[in-house]
Order: structure tokens, then C-alpha cells, then sequence
């Protein structure tokens, strides 16, 4: 899940995706930085939901690390029109709609089959539907070629107090910066109230260039809305049934209903940007076109039927994704 501030970053040529993985550990603090550690430290322990103490020992913690962004990949060669216009998700070397893409889809499904019919029976999502932004935000969770890593290896915590402290460029306005840094305060906020009541441990807790956490990528304003989804009493984003109802009780929350404008704009939105302003929408148009083929590979494939059932629930006889009647073309 991305922010509307750093949607560039989220559209970044997959060639440069290797240079932002090569983030390294940096030196000690120049000056500037430590004061802005400094601010910081103030303004969380400034917030009233937030234990000062709490902030202290991570703020002090030796594991705690402020990482150098890695030097500008070069520019590619010029591209042509038609590539200007291509969507990065439909590429070939992203291979959405290859059948082994689409088959990790249908084995998600069958290994958390209650949370899908869950995620449909409460929130009318359908599992297609969560699939594509499953796929696309970290592909299940699994490694391959082009995302060896795709929860990320750098905690969530030192990505944001990051983000605070080190400015990237020297050249880069300093109202740019400031936005970077009020962008990083809030989400630690976030982060830090959630972890202090889950007792997690940050230090261990991957997150993304923005702290974006788990399979589904939620950024630490948007815990607010995950959700239990196998009852034990805990919310982990990287279990794939709480990110099964997550994704879907988000969607909801962004409007997702059975008319499809409003199921396209709550997609559009788990990304981040105006979507009365952008014109090429690539990031919705892709988990549309996987959804769609994703249920002709179900058609094709059918799942396996579930050994169990929710007593409460009753699970859908079909998808709803018939719904929606949007059919993007893939190679725009």
C-alpha cells in the first residue's frame, strides 16, 4: 500500500529495484542529523499516546541503524512512445498473468480457503480480487528472481526514523523534505502504538522504503483497519489469513461495493493518488486484468474443497467478481 507523496517511488523501473535493496548501514551521524534525531525523540515523546520511555528505549536501541540511500541508478535509454504508455505490471519480466502467477493465486486460496470465503461473506470481496493485490504487493510472500525479498529485509523502524533524519539529496527542496519527515513522524506514531500494544519487536519487524509491513503492505495509518482473520487474538500482516481480511475490510472501508466504479476506486485507492487525476491508473488496471484472469484459471483449475467451514458463515456459491464488468486492456 502506497502513499499519493511517493507514488514515483512505487513506479520505479524494475533495473533500479536492486539499487534500492543495496541500502547499506551508514557512519555515525553528521551534526544536522543527530539534532534532528534530537526532534525527533521530542516530538514522539511530545505525543500523549505514546510512552516517553517507550520511545527512549528504541530511540537507544544499539540495533537501531540510519541507513545511506544507495547513489542514483542510471537513467535508461530513452524509451519509445509506446513504452512511455506501457503498464509496468503487465510487462513481460513482472510475468502477472503467467501461468505460474496465477497458480500462486489458487494454492493461497486453497492453503487459507476459510478466510477467502470469510472475506466474500463479510465484507463481499471476492478472492480474485485479493489475490491481484496480494500478487502485486509482495507475491505471497514468495521469493523469486526479481524480488528476492519481497517483505523486505530492513525493519520498518529503521526505514521511518530514516526517512526523518537522513535527507537523501542535498539538492532536494527543503519543503520536500520537511513533507518526508511529517510523513515519517506520523507513521512512527502509528508503528509505535500498535508494537507497544502487541508487544512486538521492532527490530525484527521488515518493512518496505516507507515502512510498509507484511504481505499486504500496509503502512503503520493503516493498521486501524486489519483484522483478526484466524481468532487468535492477534493481528499479524504477515499471516495469510489476517491478510486475506484485511485487504478486503480495507477495501470496504475505501468504498468497495457491488457497483464496480465504486470497487475501482477503492482498488485505486489501496495504492495511493487521485484517481480523477491520473490518467493511467496502472496499479488498478493490473489487479483487475489479474483478477480476471484469475477466474478463468479457476474455471480452468478448480479448487480443491475446504475441509472445514465458519459455523457463522455461510461461504459464497460463486464469485461476485462477475460484477464487475471493467476489462482493461493488457497492453496499455
Amino acid at each position: 500500500m502506497k502513499r499519493a507523496f511517493i507514488v514515483g517511488l512505487c513506479l520505479v523501473p524494475f533495473w533500479s529495484l536492486a539499487a534500492l535493496a543495496s541500502t547499506k548501514p551508514s557512519a555515525a551521524l553528521t551534526a544536522d542529523e543527530q539534532h534532528r534525531m534530537s526532534d525527533l525523540h521530542r516530538r514522539l515523546c511530545a505525543d500523549k499516546e505514546l510512552s516517553c520511555d517507550y520511545v527512549d528505549q528504541l530511540l537507544g536501541d544499539p540495533r537501531l541503524t540510519i541507513y545511506t540511500p544507495p547513489p542514483p541508478a542510471p537513467p535508461p535509454s530513452t524509451p519509445s512512445v509506446r513504452e512511455k504508455e506501457r503498464n509496468p505490471y503487465l510487462t513481460k519480466r513482472f510475468g502477472l498473468l503467467t501461468p505460474e502467477s496465477l497458480e500462486r493465486c489458487r494454492e493461497f486460496v486453497e492453503s487459507h480457503q476459510l478466510a477467502f470465503d470469510a472475506a466474500f461473506a463479510l465484507y463481499g470481496v471476492p478472492k480474485e480480487v485479493v489475490c491481484g493485490h496480494l500478487r502485486i504487493e509482495t507475491d505471497f510472500g514468495m521469493p523469486t528472481s526479481l524480488s528476492p525479498h519481497p517483505l523486505g529485509t530492513v525493519p520498518a523502524l529503521d526505514r521511518l526514523v530514516t526517512m526523518y533524519v537522513r535527507r537523501p539529496a542535498k539538492k532536494q527542496m527543503v519543503s520536500q523534505f520537511v513533507h518526508r519527515q511529517n510523513f515519517a513522524l506520523s507513521e512512527l506514531k502509528d508503528l509505535l502504538r500498535v508494537a507497544k500494544e502487541n508487544e512486538w519487536d521492532l527490530f525484527t519487524l521488515p518493512g518496505s522504503p516507507t515502512g510498509a509491513i507484511g504481505l499486504v503492505q500496509f503502512e503503520p495509518s493503516s493498521f486501524k483497519v486489519a483484522v483478526d482473520g484466524d481468532g487468535d487474538g492477534k493481528i499479524d500482516l504477515f499471516n495469510g489469513d489476517d491478510a486475506v481480511l484485511s485487504i478486503a475490510h480495507y477495501l470496504v472501508t475505501r468504498g468497495f461495493d457491488a457497483q464496480p466504479s465504486h470497487q475501482y476506486r477503492a482498488i485505486y485507492a489501496y495504492y495511493g493518488g487521485n484517481y480523477d487525476r491520473d490518467p493511467r491508473k496502472y496499479y488498478m488496471k493490473a489487479v483487475l486484468t489479474y483478477a480476471a484472469e484469475e477466474g478463468k484459471y479457476l474455471q480452468d483449475h478448480p479448487l480443491e474443497p475446504s475441509q472445514a467451514a465458519f459455523p457463522e458463515l455461510v461461504a459464497p456459491t460463486q464469485s461476485s467478481f462477475s460484477t464487475v464488468d471493467y476489462a482493461p486492456n493488457p497492453n496499455n
